[in-house]
């Protein structure tokens, strides 16, 4: 795909999960290499029920989230901290976070990797 510009509205993506998940967890690929005419970032949007963790996890690249909606509880590097609409997240390389949903509606993020694709991103997490 080449690189070039283009406009898209959120609502023009379908919403995506892992075949067998059932906790209810989605997200849809914004800009990505392997669908958009993008490269050098990944941006996608994630959606996590009430009560939904993400659990705690580092990887190569940056990484940088904005909270849109709802209630969470960010770990990094062993420290929680409450966040909600429109905290933004800088997490820098390999450093250990994960984020739990901790209020009454869905909470909803935007994140960013300086990577062309979000699937070179491995996630390796915590034991």
């Amino acid at each position: 795909m080449k690189n070039e510009p283009h406009i898209r509205h959120l609502d023009d993506y379908d919403w995506e999960s892992r075949p067998g998940r059932t906790d209810g967890v989605r997200w849809k690929l914004l800009v990505d290499a392997d669908r958009t005419p993008s490269h050098g970032f990944s941006l996608g949007i994630l959606q996590f029920p009430p009560g939904t963790v993400l659990a705690p996890h580092h990887h190569t690249p940056q990484e940088v989230y904005w909270v849109r909606e709802g209630q969470g509880e960010l770990l990094i590097d062993g420290k929680k901290q409450h966040v909600g609409p429109n905290s933004i997240i800088y997490i820098p390389e390999n450093h250990v976070h994960g984020i739990e949903n901790i209020g009454s509606t869905p909470l909803t993020l935007m994140w960013v990797f300086p990577t062309d694709t979000w699937a070179e991103v491995e996630y390796l997490f915590e034991k």
